[in-house]
């Protein structure tokens, strides 16, 4: 039988209202390391907020408002897809592909919030059911967004938000993937210019800034000129276009990474596998 989204949800699910704020909605995704809210109103879903709600509020239309002044009702989405405890993942990956979404609300009969599926648990049900049915090579993405380590931070920014996943694999000059840049990477390395320039003829000054997403303070260099290297995550995971796409969907599941670039016999780029191939994978099989 198909493996049905009761399954895989989570039926724990952190929840705010419309009413409560940002500052409270941000302390509940760092405590619970999460990046998705489901917005509720007498136990039924009513809209859905992010972490990128929350850096885009910031900065744009809420730039000049603490967080603690802005209401959840202000930037969630409210264009909410649900799907029932009773489908099957298969119809959940479709939603999330139709509508470009990350997580859907899992709903009883009656509308009543019981549990949420997000492309990570639609990962563990890839790789517990569907062994052997594809490789890595049959669902691969060739079109991957390419940048170089000297590529300054705007134009990954534009190659990011040009990319279905978001992701920018930088490589070397033998086009070997050495880094990989993500939208999240591009938020938190977000820097006003009068602050870049703070290090005068240095390429970098050092601030201390609290991390949003570990929620500490950590040290941040500061760039003149931010570029690709500055920013990218090192060591990262590959794979080869043979690879049985179940064993990659559990390395993505169990390192928490959500692509990984594919690489031919002599290291080279040849595509990239992401959370999207696999749930694509599914309403394929």
């Amino acid at each position: 039988m198909a493996p049905r989204v009761s399954s895989y949800m989570t039926r724990s699910v952190v929840t705010v209202m419309p009413n409560d704020t940002l500052a409270h909605a941000r302390r509940l995704m760092l405590r619970n390391g999460i990046s998705r809210l489901v917005v509720v109103e007498e136990e039924k879903p009513v809209g859905m907020v992010t972490i990128t709600d929350i850096v885009n509020a910031l900065m744009n239309k809420f730039v000049s408002r603490p967080l603690d002044s802005i209401l959840v009702g202000e930037v969630m989405s409210t264009d909410l897809k649900v799907i029932e405890s009773t489908k099957s993942v298969k119809s959940a990956a479709l939603y999330m592909l139709k509508y470009k979404i990350g997580g859907l609300p899992v709903v009883d009969k009656f509308g009543v919030l019981v549990g949420i599926i997000t492309r990570t648990d639609i990962l563990k049900a890839y790789y517990e059911r569907y062994q052997g049915v594809f490789s890595v090579g049959d669902v691969m993405r060739k079109d991957v967004a390419v940048g170089s380590p000297e590529h300054h931070i705007f134009y990954i920014a534009r190659l990011a938000q040009a990319d279905p996943a978001g992701k920018v694999v930088i490589v070397d000059e033998n086009r070997r993937p050495i880094g990989i840049i993500t939208k999240r990477d591009l938020a938190f390395a977000s820097i006003p210019p009068k602050a870049a320039m703070a290090g005068g003829k240095d390429r970098f000054a050092r601030i201390k800034v609290r991390d949003m997403y570990r929620d500490k303070i950590v040290s941040l260099r500061l760039y003149s000129v931010p570029v690709a290297s500055d920013i990218m995550t090192t060591n990262i995971e590959t794979a080869k276009p043979d690879e049985d796409l179940a064993e990659a969907a559990q390395r993505m599941y169990e390192e928490r990474i959500g692509a990984l670039p594919v690489v031919g016999e002599e290291g080279e780029l040849v595509g990239i596998v992401t959370k999207i191939e696999v749930l694509t994978a599914i309403v394929r099989a």
